[in-house]
């Protein structure tokens, strides 16, 4: 089966960052991500518009308990935080 046939051909359009059409945006790409993923994984989903403005809202979606979707932010952010893995040949 194509890759493309789970895709729903008409996606809803985005609306303002938490709007009724931002969040089914959401659950839809929530849909795909957690089709994808293997049995006792969870995800979180950040989506910001890129550039600046005025309507730079984070806006998320999880499969994991609130708890732990912070603990895995946590452990993310110190990971980011240090040196990068792949620049480690250059030092």
């Amino acid at each position: 089966m194509p890759e493309d046939a789970n895709r729903n051909p008409n996606p809803p359009s985005r609306g303002a960052p938490g709007s009724a059409l931002d969040r089914e945006y959401l659950k839809e790409a929530a849909r795909a991500v957690e089709a994808k993923l293997p049995d006792n994984h969870g995800f979180i989903l950040l989506v910001a518009p890129f550039g600046e403005g005025d309507d730079h809202r984070l806006t998320y979606i999880s499969s994991m308990q609130r708890k732990d979707a912070v603990s895995l932010l946590k452990e993310w952010l110190i990971k980011a935080s240090g040196p990068e893995e792949w620049m480690r040949h250059i030092e």
